[in-house]
C-alpha cells in the first residue's frame, strides 16, 4: 500500500510538469541585430515576463528572408513555431515566384506593426518637391535615379508604385544594403531614395535627407512639414508591415490562444519601448483581418510585378 501511494504521488507530481506549455520558437528570417531581430527579442522577453510561457528567438537568415519562412512552412503545426516576417519574403518574393513555399503553407496569426516610407533626396539637391520630381522625370524619362537596398525590396516596390501612379519612368539603382544606398544618394551619385521616417532625421533631430513626400494617409508626427503623396498630387498610400505566421495546419485552438497571448504581449512595456526605438507604429490585426490584409497586399504586389525587372 505504501509503495502504491508513493507511485501515485509521483504520478500526480509529474502530471503538472508534463502539462507545462512548451517553449515558443520565434523564427526571424534575418540576421541578429536588425530591426526585425530587435522586435522579436523584445516580444520573447515580454512573453517570458508575463509568465506562463517562455520564448526564444531563432535567426534563420538567407535568400532575403525566404530561408526562415520555409523553415516555418515545414515545421510541425503544433503551435510552438512562429514566423515573424515582413512583406518582402511573404508578399513580394512569394508573388514573384522566388520562394519554395506558397501562401497556403501558412496561417496568418497577427499583424504587428506598419511603417510608411518617405521619398527623400540629399539636402541641397536640385529636387525639392514631388511635382519637381515628376516634371524632371517626364522631361527626361529614365534619367532620374533612385537607390534601394536591393531588387524587390520594400523600397523598390514603393518607388515603382510611385512611378506607376505618376505615369513616369525612373531608373532603379540597387545596392547591397541600406548603407551603400544612403551613401550614394548623399554623395550625389543617385537622385532619390525611399526610406522609413526614422532614417530621415538623425537622433538629434537634424536632417540626414531632405524629405519630399510620405506614403501615409495623413502627415507623420515626426515629419509634420512633409506632405503626403496625395497632398502632393499623386495617389499613393503604402505601408511596410511586420506580422506573425504559423504553419498552415496549426489547430484552431492553438491559434486562438496565441492570438490572446500576443495581444497582451504587444501592449507590454518591453515591446512598447522597442517599437518606439524602431520608429514603428503598433498596428495589430487578428487572424481573420490579417489574412484579408495579406491577401490584398499580395494582390497589390501582383499588379506591380511587371515593373520589377529581375536585375
Amino acid at each position: 500500500m505504501h509503495r502504491r501511494t508513493l507511485l501515485a504521488a509521483g504520478t500526480l507530481l509529474a502530471a503538472p510538469a508534463l502539462a507545462q506549455p512548451r517553449t515558443l520558437r520565434l523564427v526571424v528570417p534575418y540576421p541578429p541585430g536588425g530591426s526585425a531581430d530587435v522586435l522579436a527579442r523584445a516580444i520573447a522577453e515580454q512573453i517570458t515576463a508575463i509568465g506562463g510561457r517562455s520564448a526564444i528567438v531563432e535567426n534563420r537568415a538567407g535568400a532575403s528572408g525566404t530561408v526562415g519562412a520555409l523553415t516555418v512552412a515545414r515545421a510541425a503545426p503544433d503551435g510552438t513555431t512562429i514566423l515573424q516576417a515582413d512583406g518582402s519574403p511573404m508578399s513580394i518574393l512569394l508573388e514573384a515566384g522566388r520562394t519554395q513555399y506558397k501562401a497556403e503553407d501558412f496561417a496568418p496569426l497577427m499583424r504587428l506593426a506598419t511603417s510608411p516610407f518617405v521619398l527623400a533626396t540629399r539636402p541641397g539637391g536640385p529636387l525639392t518637391t514631388l511635382p519637381e520630381v515628376i516634371a524632371a522625370a517626364r522631361a527626361a524619362p529614365g534619367r532620374i535615379t533612385y537607390a534601394t537596398p536591393g531588387v524587390m525590396s520594400f523600397a523598390h516596390v514603393v518607388a515603382e508604385r510611385f512611378a506607376a501612379a505618376a505615369g513616369i519612368e525612373l531608373l532603379h539603382v540597387p545596392f547591397q544594403g541600406t548603407g551603400p544606398a544612403t551613401s550614394a544618394v548623399l554623395g550625389g551619385q543617385v537622385d532619390l531614395i525611399p526610406v522609413p521616417p526614422g532614417q530621415v532625421l538623425d537622433q538629434g533631430g537634424g536632417a540626414i535627407f531632405r524629405p519630399i513626400a510620405i506614403t501615409t494617409e495623413a502627415r507623420h508626427p515626426s515629419l509634420p512639414n512633409t506632405p503626403t503623396f496625395r497632398e502632393a498630387g499623386t495617389d499613393l498610400v503604402f505601408l511596410g508591415w511586420r506580422g506573425m505566421f504559423l504553419p498552415a495546419a496549426t489547430p484552431r485552438e492553438a491559434l486562438v490562444a496565441l492570438e490572446q497571448m500576443l495581444t497582451q504581449t504587444m501592449e507590454g512595456p518591453i515591446v512598447t519601448a522597442a517599437m518606439q526605438r524602431l520608429g514603428e507604429a503598433p498596428a495589430l490585426l487578428g487572424p481573420r483581418d490579417f489574412a484579408q490584409f495579406w491577401a490584398e497586399d499580395r494582390a497589390a504586389i501582383r499588379a506591380i510585378l511587371p515593373r520589377l525587372p529581375r536585375e
